[in-house]
């Protein structure tokens, strides 16, 4: 069985354990990801960004996506705050993004543009079994 530990901001959790950060993650996002976790077999972090406020905590966002493991970026889901951030995110070759959006720049940017989050564990591949 795994252990999840759930981090928001502005905390973070320093251990050996691969780390998943979610970026606005819709409802559909969310439920996948609980499918995919289901086949993981190992203890892992997962950050959740999905403020309501006004506090964005740019630099705690900023800051993760270069420490975690795997970033899922939904860029449909984000406020337009976060979403002038989204070339960052995307440029960054730890992160798995989705839109419904066509004809984005961000694939000759990065090739990582998923559709779902089904085959999540084949494209991050054997990483999860750290400890």
């Amino acid at each position: 069985m795994n252990k999840i530990n759930l981090i928001t901001a502005p905390d973070k959790l320093y251990n050996d354990s691969y780390s998943f950060l979610l970026i606005y993650p819709s409802d559909s996002i969310k439920e996948q990801f609980n499918n995919v976790i289901e086949k993981i077999d190992s203890t892992f972090n997962l950050y959740l960004y999905e403020h309501t406020s006004d506090d964005h905590h740019p630099d705690w966002l900023l800051s993760l996506a270069r420490e975690v493991d795997c970033v899922i970026l939904d860029i449909d889901n984000c406020p337009a705050e976060i979403s002038k951030l989204s070339s960052y995110f995307i440029a960054k070759s730890n992160t798995f993004w989705l839109t419904n959006g066509e004809d984005l720049f961000y694939n000759k940017i990065s090739p990582n543009r998923i559709y779902n989050l089904d085959n999540l564990v084949e494209h991050i591949g054997g990483t999860l079994e750290r400890q």
